[in-house]
């Protein structure tokens, strides 16, 4: 044999490295972690794995269901994509969605609930569904009696426009849950919560039947309400008992009273508004974004959300002297604001009032002579405040008139040394879906420890 030389030896050795690197690795993991894999594709996609290899082409079949509807052409297509699916599909069934406008004929309760007593959905741990759209004046088709089979495995549960009946559904293993649009009586509202020994998320938009909401629960985690308009609305909602409730969103309900009771670890708060009737914190109580009465200082808030407000510095002072612990104060605001002028007014408070803001975004910024002295106070006065956004109206974003603001607001004698302020143009598209898209992962994702950062940012 000869001996190779150093060439050889290295073309060699390159030559093992290429053929390692185009060996499929992927495949050569255990069909269940495969499946795994293939659950968590789009639908569309996790069929089309089969076409891979003779590897794969059984996997589909074996790996748990995830049937999500969105993006289908047509409602016949769709009835029959789903019926073929749920023939073809052994099960078990990780998630079925059916997404807003598609079952919108009578007949789609019917279907839906006898897709859902399908084999292929056995074991289901996700359900997402609307029943479609219904004349104003007709009530929402019922809850589908099937939904019931699913009580011992669902974690995650939305279900939309349909009526709940008067018993009640028991899901003791339930995560996360989102009513909208539905028709529940208050005694079933309160008996379903109950039955969620363990859910730590919960979604409630424009719903009725109910009145009035009592929440006790020793796992919440996250809630978030918009009461609808009209009769049946939800007119007051009270935290009795909640330990674990650390994020309480309301979203622009002018017309319901809350109260907050009990709720120790509560950090994140919103929206209060002008258009707020009641909020009561303890013995402190809000009218609007304004104090009414000041009795209790909260201490574990830490993010607050101002939304629709008047920009009036005596409104937030009382606020962060109830909440005298915040970090983060974003504000919606509209209109020209009030005076806002405080080197005499507040010339006893300076110096004796702990200001512990690290974040401010004041959005729909003018930069009047309101909104300067509104900002200029936090810049003269906020010891580490970290951050200033101003997001600005389009016609506002010149270079000039930004380096005209830093001169008003006087950053060169900021208090706190760190602080950076930022000029932006706000974005239409992203304010309309901080409110149409935005509300399900603001209450449900409690892996962000700010649910507001991503909608201003």
């Amino acid at each position: 044999m000869g001996v190779l030389t150093r060439n050889k030896k290295r073309k060699l050795l390159q030559g093992e490295e290429d053929e390692e690197h185009l060996q499929d690795r992927i495949s050569r993991l255990p069909d269940h972690i495969l499946g795994e894999i293939i659950s968590f594709l789009p639908t569309t996609d996790g069929g089309r794995t089969q076409v891979l290899s003779s590897r794969w082409r059984p996997l589909w079949r074996s790996a748990p269901l995830n049937l999500d509807t969105c993006g289908s052409s047509s409602q016949l297509t769709l009835v029959k994509e789903i019926c073929h699916i749920l023939s073809s599909h052994p099960g078990p069934g990780r998630r079925f969605t059916i997404h807003k406008g598609n079952m919108e004929t009578k007949d789609s309760a019917a279907a839906f609930d006898a897709w859902l007593r399908s084999p292929a959905l056995d074991n289901l741990q996700e359900l997402e569904f609307c029943l479609g759209r219904t004349p104003p004046n007709n009530p929402p088709p019922p809850l589908p009696a099937s939904v019931c089979r699913f009580s011992s495995t669902l974690r995650v549960a939305s279900f939309q426009r349909c009526c709940f009946p008067d018993s009640t559904l028991q899901l003791p293993l339930l995560n996360q849950l989102s009513l909208v649009g539905v028709k529940i009586s208050e005694t079933s509202l309160h008996g379903l919560l109950a039955g969620c020994s363990v859910l730590e998320s919960l979604l409630l938009l424009n719903n009725n039947g109910f009145l009035r909401l009592q929440i006790l629960s020793s796992s919440l985690r996250s809630i978030g309400v918009r009461s609808r308009l009209g009769d049946g609305r939800l007119r007051n909602l009270i935290i009795e008992d909640a330990p674990c409730l650390e994020r309480l969103l309301i979203f622009n309900t002018s017309e319901m009273d809350t109260s907050v009771i009990s709720a120790p670890r509560l950090k994140i708060l919103g929206e209060l508004s002008n258009n707020f009737p009641r909020f009561q914190f303890g013995n402190t109580t809000f009218q609007g974004a304004s104090m009414a009465t000041l009795t209790t200082v909260v201490r574990n808030v830490k993010v607050l959300d101002l939304s629709y407000v008047t920009l009036s510095l005596d409104a937030v002072i009382n606020l962060i002297k109830c909440f005298s612990y915040l970090e983060k104060l974003y504000i919606q605001t509209y209109g020209s604001g009030e005076k806002n002028t405080w080197c005499r007014k507040y010339r006893n408070l300076i110096g004796t009032f702990d200001i512990r803001l690290k974040k401010i975004v004041v959005s729909y910024y003018r930069g009047n002579q309101s909104h300067v002295n509104f900002a200029k106070f936090f810049v003269s006065n906020a010891t580490v405040l970290e951050s200033m956004r101003f997001e600005l109206e389009d016609q506002n974003t010149s270079s000039v008139w930004i380096e005209r603001q830093l001169r008003l607001l006087q950053i060169e004698k900021r208090a706190s040394r760190d602080a950076q302020f930022y000029f932006v143009s706000r974005n239409e598209s992203i304010a309309s879906f901080r409110h149409q898209h935005a509300r399900q992962e603001q209450v449900h994702d409690l892996s962000t420890t700010d649910p507001f950062e991503r909608i201003y940012n």
